[in-house]
């Protein structure tokens, strides 16, 4: 590891920053991991959208549809394509404490740089319960956990539970997808002089940089929204940390449309009666020039009239027009 246990916050403050993206995983057709297609989307995130670093094995890459062998081949692929030229999270997830711990030090030996934990989805439904977890977990492992609060899928991590949770030596960050400002800012003020905290949605980024201080997105949109020779997510932060505030609005303005077109498909994945969107990421992604594919059940395709009328909404935006030199792929079924 690059730091020891106690350090584990500070070195954090000192890489958790700028634009990073969470990347979906690839299957093939006869449902095995498509290694090649997801070495293929890291590289084409890493060289050519310029991001500045990526969580693997979160949601949108259905980690909840694989096996731990299956997770844990993918973080090897990860530290195998980047070669340590961005800095890797890996989502070690599990409802049992004992397989997190597993899967964090496979992470840990493999040179991964933080693990990111979701606290449990049903045994831990209480502050105690969800502080206990973490506790047995930290103790048996030296790597930095980044924290994932989804309260409208979890138990939510309150700012006094997470004030508590900071206490940890090895907890060294928070990725907050509670869409409550007043829930944010309260977190802000109780963890974030001794931790970094990551809002997981794009549209409030400029805002969070430049008047709360935030330093970090952690969110999937920079794929999605940015193609090679097109980065305006990472432009538009580079203005704001410039301090020229009037490019950084204008052009993060122009991306309204595209915002427009991921609330419409994409947000709101895991709403009660809801459908998990991971096909509808995976269709987009191949519209640009990535590899998409087909997903694992409980997940299902979208229609061919859903994938027609996106495709028509994402026209309308001129995205697709700007993939340049890049052929498109076409959507991969499940085979019969």
């Amino acid at each position: 590891m690059k730091y020891r246990k106690n350090e584990a916050k500070e070195y954090a403050k000192t890489v958790l920053k700028g634009v990073w993206t969470a990347l979906p995983y690839n299957f093939t057709d006869d449902d095995r991991l498509d290694e090649e297609a997801i070495g293929f989307n890291l590289e084409h995130c890493i060289s050519k959208l310029k991001i500045e670093g990526h969580y693997c094995s979160g949601n949108v890459a259905e980690f909840w549809a694989m096996t731990n062998e299956e997770r844990m081949r993918a973080h090897e692929i990860n530290v195998e394509v980047n070669k340590g030229r961005v800095p890797l999270i890996a989502g070690c997830h599990h409802q049992n404490p004992y397989e997190v711990v597993k899967l964090c030090r496979h992470a840990q030996d493999i040179g991964i740089d933080f693990v990111i934990i979701l606290t449990p989805y049903q045994g831990a439904k209480s502050d105690d319960a969800v502080y206990e977890f973490y506790r047995f977990i930290a103790e048996r492992i030296d790597i930095g956990i980044v924290l994932f609060n989804i309260p409208a899928a979890y138990y939510p991590i309150s700012a006094n539970l997470a004030k508590r949770l900071a206490k940890i030596p090895n907890v060294c960050g928070f990725k907050q997808a509670d869409p409550g400002p007043a829930n944010t800012i309260a977190l802000r003020q109780a963890i974030g002089s001794e931790m970094v905290v990551s809002v997981a949605d794009e549209t409030p980024w400029l805002q969070n940089l430049a008047i709360m201080g935030d330093q970090w997105l952690l969110n999937f949109c920079p794929h999605l929204y940015q193609v090679p020779g097109y980065l305006p997510v990472n432009d538009y932060t580079r203005a704001a940390l410039a301090g020229d505030m009037n490019t950084a609005v204008e052009i993060s303005r122009s991306l309204n449309p595209l915002r427009a077109v991921h609330a419409k498909w994409i947000t709101g994945y895991g709403r009660a009666g809801g459908r998990m969107p991971c096909h509808e990421q995976k269709v987009w992604m191949e519209l640009i020039g990535m590899k998409g594919g087909t997903v694992r059940t409980p997940c299902t395709e979208m229609t061919a009239e859903a994938r027609k009328e996106m495709t028509a909404d994402l026209e309308a935006t001129g995205l697709l027009a700007k993939v340049q030199g890049v052929s498109k792929n076409k959507p991969r079924r499940r085979a019969a």
